[in-house]
């Protein structure tokens, strides 16, 4: 499955690592994102970083992890899709997110509950990849 994967749920994942990380690694969960992910990422180290119990160093090694596993597909590939994008998307902040879900006809992996106040973009919290994908 191919899967928009949008920031907050890869800093809960940095902040508190655990059964979520194994989401990473499936062969079977494709993961995609804006390059929008780890401009969040960079501008939310600080946090991650006070809230971890990880030194500034395994954050970094962590990131590059990350940045090996989802590929980053390039704005101008889906920009058509940012006005539909914009009229669906519960929250303005996402809506690069919603544009390449739309683009690429996937669903999007948030815990932002708020995000499933629309009809067009399915929207998968970390517990239900983890029920889905048996990770339990």
């Amino acid at each position: 499955m191919q899967i928009v994967a949008d920031a907050n749920p890869l800093i809960s994942i940095l902040i508190n690592p655990g059964k979520p990380v194994g989401l990473l690694f499936l062969e079977s969960l494709e993961l995609v994102a804006p390059s929008l992910l780890f401009e969040e990422i960079e501008n939310n180290k600080e946090l991650i970083i006070r809230k971890s119990k990880l030194t500034s160093e395994e954050i970094e090694k962590f990131i590059a992890i990350l940045k090996e596993q989802i590929e980053v597909i390039p704005e101008h590939e889906f920009l058509a899709y940012r006005e539909q994008a914009i009229k669906i998307c519960p929250d303005q902040k996402d809506v690069v997110y919603f544009a390449l879900a739309l683009y690429l006809q996937c669903p999007i992996w948030s815990n932002e509950k708020q995000l499933n106040n629309q009809k067009y973009v399915k929207v998968y919290a970390t517990h239900e990849l983890i029920e889905l994908f048996h990770l339990k």
